[in-house]
């Protein structure tokens, strides 16, 4: 793999305890190319005010041969605008890197790997991202990565081009809410694939971005492009990423009880063995993805007849 790393966007707010966690990594890592962008304190927020300031001060001690640069917001911006503040900003200075948010844990090979991945496909658009992820699959056929049709911006990379393409007012999507979309994706098996319950849960998430007055996500408008464009993403053969944000005060990640909250870094093997065939690996996507990020596929069993027989009745 690549001994030059890719540069690291670091995101961050308010979270010393764990920007602390991830800039100790980063500073393992050792990018020649590191990024800080900060938000700035709500408004008529103390507290903001001392743990903004506090987690500002940990990234300033830069101990390694670094071209350093730092966005700090004079107004929040929040979770939707100031990321993507932060990328354009990123993406204006570099065509290529490592994304990284305050609580994205990442193991010393996310570096190299994610850097090996932007070169190798670089000028392949079929590929939208690199995820740093894996939510606990085990690949048994040797391969160092495998391909999925979900990004997962838990520690990610990706490129200038690609990432200039997103919309975020998802304006293509209030184009396409109608019963006869969903029928067109279930026959090209694109994102939703044949799941009714997977359909619905994207179609609630992308109806609220584009009705919802003031949204406070920007990753879900780069999972409808993905879909859109049939894009793909790869996911290491191990997890290279942990996120430690789930807790009850998080914007998002407030389920502690998600299986993604408690998987543990992994070691990559070397040297890496890339995959003969570039397809989506419905396994991993079904069994793992599906299960993290939808609560009702970790529901008991009978919660679900219980709902079959209610909708049955209703009917």
């Amino acid at each position: 793999m690549s001994s030059k790393l890719a540069p690291v966007l670091f995101i961050i707010f308010n979270r010393p305890f764990t920007t602390q966690k991830v800039f100790e990594a980063i500073r393992t890592g050792k990018p020649s190319s590191l990024y800080i962008a900060a938000d700035a304190p709500r408004q008529g927020n103390i507290t903001d005010e001392e743990s903004c300031k506090a987690t500002r001060a940990i990234t300033e001690n830069i101990d390694w041969p670094c071209k350093v640069k730092r966005l700090y917001q004079e107004k929040n911006l929040g979770c939707s605008l100031g990321p993507r503040a932060a990328f354009d900003w990123f993406f204006s200075d570099e065509e290529e890197g490592i994304i990284l948010e305050d609580d994205c844990v990442p193991h010393q090979d996310f570096f190299p790997f994610a850097t090996c991945m932007l070169e190798r496909f670089r000028d392949n658009k079929k590929i939208i991202s690199i995820n740093g992820s894996n939510f606990g699959y085990r690949l048994n056929n040797g391969d160092s990565y495998t391909f999925s049709r979900f990004m997962n911006m838990w520690g990610w990379a990706t490129w200038t081009d690609r990432a200039s393409q997103i919309d975020y007012t998802l304006s293509s999507w209030n184009q396409s809410r109608n019963p006869l979309w969903f029928l067109y994706t279930k026959m090209r098996q694109n994102l939703f694939d044949t799941d009714v319950n997977w359909y619905k849960y994207w179609q609630h998430k992308f109806d609220l971005t584009v009705t919802k007055e003031t949204v406070t996500w920007w990753d879900w408008q780069w999972i409808w492009h993905q879909t859109l464009h049939q894009q793909l993403s790869i996911v290491p053969a191990v997890n290279l990423v942990t996120n430690i944000g789930f807790n009850e005060d998080a914007t998002h990640t407030q389920e502690t009880s998600n299986p993604a909250a408690s998987i543990a870094l992994n070691e990559m093997e070397l040297p890496l063995v890339h995959p003969s065939i570039m397809k989506p690996d419905y396994v991993y996507e079904e069994s793992y993805v599906k299960w993290v990020w939808c609560y009702h596929k970790r529901l008991p069993a009978l919660f679900h007849i219980k709902q079959f027989v209610s909708n049955f009745l209703k009917k």
